[in-house]
């Protein structure tokens, strides 16, 4: 499980999409780049997100390396 923290620097709509979407940009300082997430605009309203709010971001990844190697050999 990975963990990153950030804050909200940008929250934009995208060309052609303004009554469907939102894009939000999170500044990590850890990894010093910047993360962008398109959510549901009615999605997006219920979360009352804005600029300048403290997020934490939890990925869960399981990692199946039998599946990896298989890849692999089958690619080789």
């Amino acid at each position: 499980m990975i963990t990153l923290e950030g804050e909200i620097t940008d929250v934009a709509c995208p060309p052609n999409k303004a009554d469907v979407y939102r894009t939000v940009t999170v500044w990590l300082p850890e990894t010093q780049e910047h993360m962008e997430f398109t959510f549901n605009l009615q999605d997006f309203q219920k979360s009352a997100m804005k600029e300048g709010d403290k997020i934490r971001i939890q990925i869960d990844k399981t990692f199946d390396v039998d599946a990896l190697t298989r890849e692999i050999f089958k690619n080789a």
